[in-house]
């Protein structure tokens, strides 16, 4: 856990345990309307385009991006480029519309949005997610964060992906 705290605190003074994500996302400093987190299926649907219309122009992508799209296309589990637009399309919006009751009407942050999307395909249960994702733990009880676990699970059956 030491490590995980460890890797979560930026130089610049972010902490992604306290949903903190430094000088680069401060609103105070910079427009962040706009700024959205991507889940691994996103990066991978958008590396392959800038793969295809490179392809066109008969350019080569360069090795950092494709291994970072092997790299995607192997985790996300799908070759299916629509399948997995439409997943995170209707993932997204499924929690973006869930609160937790006992905490105010409390909803999930984007980033926390974005790394629970990347941990479907562990099967992954409460205890895991809530140390895989530290903000998880003072925002949300456990039997909340099941429910989202589910809602991630049912889109992946809805899907087959």
């Amino acid at each position: 856990m030491a490590a995980l705290q460890q890797r979560s605190r930026d130089p610049d003074g972010g902490n992604v345990n306290d949903l903190n994500f430094g000088d680069d996302f401060d609103p105070d400093k910079h427009a962040t309307d706009d700024l959205i987190f991507l889940t691994n299926q996103e990066v991978a649907v958008t590396l392959q385009h800038i793969k295809e219309e490179r392809e066109k122009d008969h350019r080569q992508l360069p090795t950092m991006m494709l291994e970072s799209l092997d790299y995607v296309k192997r985790n996300c589990g799908v070759n299916s480029m629509s399948k997995i637009e439409k997943f995170t399309d209707s993932l997204r919006k499924r929690l973006e519309d869930l609160s937790d009751e006992t905490r105010e009407d409390q909803k999930l942050h984007a980033y926390e949005i974005a790394a629970l999307a990347n941990l479907i395909q562990t099967d992954s249960e409460a205890a895991e997610a809530v140390e895989l994702i530290p903000s998880l733990k003072d925002r949300f009880d456990p039997e909340f964060i099941e429910q989202v676990l589910a809602v991630c699970q049912q889109e992946m059956e809805e899907l087959a992906i």
